[in-house]
């Protein structure tokens, strides 16, 4: 669809990338912001491994959904750090730390295509992409919010961040897929 998809071999962005990352930034802290609200509510009737479960996976969405339309380096980052960041701004219960779970996030996220050499974005490297920021989110919960349970269950909640992750990742992909094809 774009000259970017459909050349593979540039690096440099183009105008309709940047269009995406615009959108997915827009769309996703809109999402994000609303986000909160699932959060509590299924928090409320299936505490911290259903929580995780079921929503955390939409916060690392962004980073396979703009690598997998972008397909170029450091998109993923973009994808979750520029939302993060508009969530930032929104009044959300996770002010300026949304912006820190961005960046981290999005670090993690992006090491799912470095791994590959940025060479292939498949669905097995969308589902590494949101699988892995579970490993700055659990971090991040513990220090900014002494979300601190056991070690063992800390590994149940760190397995059910990585499975939401997962899950969301293979939804991103299929996304892109939806929008590759239009």
């Amino acid at each position: 669809m774009t000259a970017s998809k459909s050349s593979g071999a540039g690096r440099t962005y183009t105008v309709v990338d940047f269009l995406y990352l615009g959108v997915i930034a827009v769309v996703f802290a809109v999402l994000f912001t609303l986000w909160w609200n699932v959060y509590y509510a299924v928090k409320a009737i299936l505490g911290p491994v259903g929580t995780r479960i079921l929503t955390y996976g939409l916060w690392f969405m962004p980073i396979p959904l703009a690598a997998s339309l972008i397909r170029k380096p450091l998109a993923g980052l973009l994808g979750e750090v520029l939302p993060a960041l508009l969530e930032a701004i929104f009044p959300t219960p996770g002010g300026i730390y949304n912006l820190y779970y961005g960046i981290a996030q999005g670090l993690a996220g992006e090491a799912g295509y470095a791994v590959f050499r940025y060479r292939k974005y498949g669905v097995v490297q969308a589902a590494v992409s949101g699988a892995l920021p579970a490993v700055p989110a659990l971090i991040l919960d513990a220090v900014l919010f002494e979300d601190i349970y056991p070690w063992n269950q800390m590994v149940v909640l760190l397995v059910a961040l990585m499975i939401s992750g997962a899950m969301y990742g293979l939804i991103a992909y299929s996304v892109s897929l939806s929008i590759e094809r239009r």
